[in-house]
């Protein structure tokens, strides 16, 4: 063995060492022979002994300042265990059960102010067909009414007359006002009626934009 195939055969020995300590001390070995001279090769390699020995010993110092890497680059690597980074199931039922008793006033507390919430839109909404509807319906009934009793007070002209005045004023005035009413609701029932609908899918149009966001995030 000459100094080029001892170098070489060392070199593969440390091959396991990061690049600047191999060839800190592949360096060290070259000057080794240098310093002897071409002269001395087979003295220096029989005074070092086998390559594999001198690696050996190299490899002996760097492992107490540092630990060295796997002999073998295609050596399978270590699977790392998975680790579930939700909340603990045992943590989750802990906090379940601490939450029931905060839960259940919170929610009678919603369910009461949605109940009231909805006492108060159907009385609005009863008081505005009471008037939409009974007061233009009352109207028309008293309108003719007194123009039916204006036939009877003929024997009283003067009453007769002011009679089916009144009455047919009140008929005007019922007529007229149901004319409002229905155009009032065609200009604004539609859209109350799409912002009462729109209130009412708000919260699960939420609810669905957030599970589909969330299910994105967890692909």
């Amino acid at each position: 063995m000459n100094r080029t195939e001892y170098m070489a055969a060392l070199r593969r020995a440390l091959s396991v060492l990061p690049e600047e300590e191999r060839a800190s001390a592949l360096r060290y070995y070259e000057e080794y022979f240098d310093d002897a001279g071409p002269e001395n090769e087979e003295k220096v390699i029989a005074d070092l002994g086998a390559p594999e020995k001198v690696a050996g010993q190299i490899l002996a110092d760097y492992r107490e300042v540092t630990p060295v890497p796997p002999a073998s680059d295609n050596a399978a690597p270590q699977q790392k265990k998975r680790r579930w980074n939700g909340i603990n199931p045992w943590l989750l039922v802990v906090l379940v059960l601490l939450a029931i008793p905060i839960g259940i006033p919170l929610a009678g507390v919603l369910i009461g102010l949605i109940v009231t919430v909805f006492g108060v839109v159907l009385s609005i909404v009863l008081m505005v067909l009471a008037f939409a509807v009974v007061v233009p319906l009352c109207l028309l009934a008293a309108g003719v009414i007194l123009c039916g009793m204006s036939f009877v007070l003929w024997s009283m002209p003067a009453s007769a007359v002011m009679t089916l005045g009144c009455g047919l004023a009140l008929f005007a005035l019922g007529v007229l006002l149901s004319l409002l009413i229905i155009k009032l609701c065609i200009l604004f029932v539609p859209p109350l009626f799409r912002a009462f609908v729109a209130l009412l899918r708000w919260p699960i149009d939420k609810w669905r934009g957030r599970t589909h966001k969330n299910g994105g995030d967890t692909k």
